[in-house]
């Protein structure tokens, strides 16, 4: 793998390292479901979403 990607996927698991467990369960299980990967990789939903919630 390049370090590079290492890196950086690394200071974001740091990132999300304070986060609540609560918190967190609700993201991986966001993770698992197709439907919710492919609505934060499509540029447009992602858009929507983040306007919705910020």
């Amino acid at each position: 793998m390049n370090p590079f990607k290492i890196q950086k996927k690394t200071k974001l698991i740091q990132e999300l390292a304070d986060l609540d467990n609560d918190v967190l369960e609700k993201l991986v299980e966001l993770k698992k479901s197709k439907k919710a990967i492919a609505m934060v990789t499509d540029q447009q939903s992602w858009q929507t979403i983040k306007e919705f919630i910020m």
